[in-house]
């Protein structure tokens, strides 16, 4: 009896084994297959759904943009803020009439004309349907300087350059070339600069130049403005800039403290006028006196 229970139980525990080991085996196996096929078939789906969303997207872009005859290039406005010509301006940005809109590198335009010396800020826009928009923000010309460049021939050519308030060094834009209504006025000569820093495009690094260009551009706001007009300016010195003035002055001052001196240049150009004085020469760079030196005013010229 107690025998036949034990066998049972034997008997049991192996059809528990089979049941319970074999059989789930067979069952994950084929499970893990249909997981796998699942997988297989869901990334098989995305990549075909991509690819053809990929070329149906640029058949889309080509058939309705890049190949389009509506957004052909018809017009190519430009518009400058200072004195060169917009057909320069063209020819710089390398764009024709007839381009497909959509296919002209906006960045492409944008650098080149950026890279002018001339030119400060240039903005590209597109105008649907058929117009390709320039704004040019030049550089505005506070001086003038002369560069003498060696050819190869051994001769020297002399040709004017501008500076901008940021020393930016550019080629003179034509008069005879620049837009009617643009003139521009007599802008102070600057000499005694390094030609080995006069290149297009190139900022000048000096003290001298930077105070040059700061009284350039407050003159006509300080106490001398409409009194004296600057002709040329000296920026050897070391300490020191050297004017000289339309009426032949000759005005000495130091790179610091220019209201300052300006304020006093204008004392003793009142000084000069209640005695029928023009100044000859005077060094405003000594704080202690001042040196001047005068002569009689011609009653038809302006002093200085």
């Amino acid at each position: 009896m107690w025998g036949r229970k034990r066998h049972e139980n034997r008997r049991g525990h192996q059809r528990y084994t089979l049941l319970n080991v074999d059989l789930p085996i067979e069952k994950v196996r084929q499970q893990r297959l249909r997981w796998a096929v699942r997988a297989i078939g869901f990334v098989f789906g995305v990549f075909l759904v991509f690819v053809c969303v990929w070329h149906g997207g640029s058949w889309l872009m080509k058939a309705g943009f890049y190949q389009n005859d509506r957004f052909t290039v018809k017009t190519i406005d430009i518009r400058t803020s200072g004195l060169i010509n917009p057909e320069q301006i063209r020819s710089w940005a390398r764009i024709h009439e007839g381009e497909n809109l959509f296919e002209v590198d906006l960045q492409r335009i944008k650098r080149d004309l950026e890279m002018v010396p001339q030119i400060k800020v240039a903005a590209v826009d597109r105008v649907l349907p058929e117009t390709l928009r320039l704004r040019i923000t030049e550089r505005r010309p506070l001086a003038q300087v002369i560069a003498y460049r060696q050819h190869s021939k051994g001769q020297v050519q002399k040709k004017v350059c501008w500076l901008d308030s940021e020393g930016v060094v550019m080629p003179s834009v034509d008069m005879k070339q620049s837009p009617e209504g643009s003139p521009v006025k007599w802008i102070p000569l600057v000499i005694g600069l390094n030609q080995a820093d006069l290149m297009p495009g190139r900022v000048v690094r000096s003290p001298q130049l930077d105070s040059a260009l700061s009284l350039i551009r407050h003159l006509d706001l300080s106490p001398m403005a409409g009194l004296a007009h600057v002709c040329e300016i000296d920026v050897s010195g070391h300490d020191t800039l050297e004017l000289t003035t339309w009426q032949g002055g000759r005005i000495r001052l130091a790179l610091h403290g220019l209201e300052r001196q300006l304020r006093r240049w204008r004392q003793v150009h009142d000084l000069g006028r209640k005695h029928k004085r023009t100044i000859t020469s005077i060094d405003l760079s000594i704080q202690n006196n001042l040196p001047v030196r005068w002569r009689l005013a011609k009653e038809t010229s302006p002093s200085g």
